[in-house]
């Protein structure tokens, strides 16, 4: 035969060797599909659910301030050694209390001069009066006398003005902030004094929206998100900026609501539900039946399993888009039809295509 009969009798033997070993291989292989297939298909336990329909109303969540309705930061116009301090730290005070007064001495004295001044003005613009009317005078007499009791009525109005300016008071009812300020110190002009924040019977709530959201805001009311487990409560729009803010394309909106519906101070930051757009018929259901991964938001439908299966029931996967939520539940805007059936409870050890058994969902919320 030769070298090359010898090569081909090698080669002929290890082919044969493998072709064996893979009809081992593959008798191996069926007898372990046979022997799996002797056993029934498993079936997995779940809570089923009803999806039902419901309008929903799209929103967005965003930050608000609190804003009193009238607030203002006092200075002092004038300067000068304090001598009376008569709000105290968060003392509530009226329109035109006395708040706190600088060293009126100087200025008191002049008042009295001025007002001294006033009256011997007023004595010869009268006794000019009267001479004139019997001729013993001229009429040049008594514009003289008319213009210095108004020059004396001047005086005395200049020196209460910086009386005023000393005197600084509450220009409406109001909260007084917190301060230092007590008798003997000495207060520069221009320095802050005192805070003041209006006890009006409503608050402004502050938020701003993007732009593109702003175009879709169409309702005149907006949910203040309380927390601590209190029910949220409505605000109603009164106003918008005129414009877009050119760095952040936000524009700024204005909510009121009534002081006693909200448990907040001005300058305190709120969760804001915004409505955008139009309501929305869609489906809702408990968040067990959502499963998230990787690959976005799915379900399981629970279907008939047919006849040949060994339970009635199987679960098929599907792709759902999410709309938000609606109290404990979430918003399915497509993918599920009112009336499907979901795995719920139990939902996380589900595939496509297993055996269920399923029995009412039972809610575990506290309001079931």
């Amino acid at each position: 035969m030769g070298r090359f009969g010898s090569w081909l009798l090698v080669i002929l033997a290890c082919l044969g060797a493998l072709a064996g070993l893979a009809f081992l291989k593959y008798s191996q292989i069926q007898a372990a599909i046979a022997f799996g297939e002797s056993f029934p298909e498993p079936v997995e336990a779940v809570e089923a659910i009803v999806a039902r329909q419901a309008l929903w109303q799209p929103a967005t969540q965003v930050t608000g301030e609190v804003i009193a309705r009238r607030s203002v930061t006092l200075r002092a116009e004038a300067e000068g050694l304090i001598t009376a301090v008569n709000a105290a730290s968060g003392a509530q005070v009226e329109r035109g209390d006395l708040l706190l007064e600088l060293d009126l001495s100087e200025e008191r004295a002049q008042r009295a001069a001025a007002n001294a001044a006033l009256r011997i003005a007023e004595l010869d613009l009268a006794r000019a009066r009267k001479l004139i009317s019997t001729g013993a005078t001229t009429e040049d007499t008594r514009d003289r006398a008319l213009a210095n009791r108004d020059a004396a009525q001047a005086e005395v109005r200049r020196i209460e003005a910086i009386i005023r300016r000393k005197q600084i008071r509450a220009p409406f009812d109001a909260i007084a902030g917190l301060h230092v300020w007590e008798p003997g110190q000495y207060l520069e002009k221009g320095t802050e004094v005192l805070d003041l924040v209006g006890l009006d019977e409503t608050l402004w709530v502050d938020f701003r929206l993007p732009q593109e959201q702003a175009r879709q805001l169409s309702a005149d009311r907006v949910r203040v998100l309380t927390g601590n487990d209190s029910p949220s409560v409505s605000a109603k729009l009164i106003a918008a900026d005129a414009q877009v803010d050119s760095s952040s394309r936000n524009r700024r909106y204005r909510a009121e609501i009534a002081r006693s519906e909200l448990n907040a101070v001005p300058g305190e930051l709120l969760k804001l539900e915004v409505p955008l757009g139009n309501q929305l018929d869609v489906t809702l259901v408990p968040a067990t039946a959502v499963r998230r991964d990787n690959f976005g938001a799915r379900v399981f439908v629970i279907v008939d399993a047919g006849e040949a299966a060994g339970a009635k029931e199987r679960v098929q996967v599907r792709s759902v888009e999410l709309g938000g939520q609606l109290g404990a539940e979430l918003v399915i805007t497509t993918g599920v039809a009112p009336g499907e059936r979901l795995a719920a409870t139990g939902a996380f050890k589900l595939r496509d295509g297993v055996l269920v058994q399923s029995r009412p969902y039972q809610d575990p919320s506290p309001d079931a």
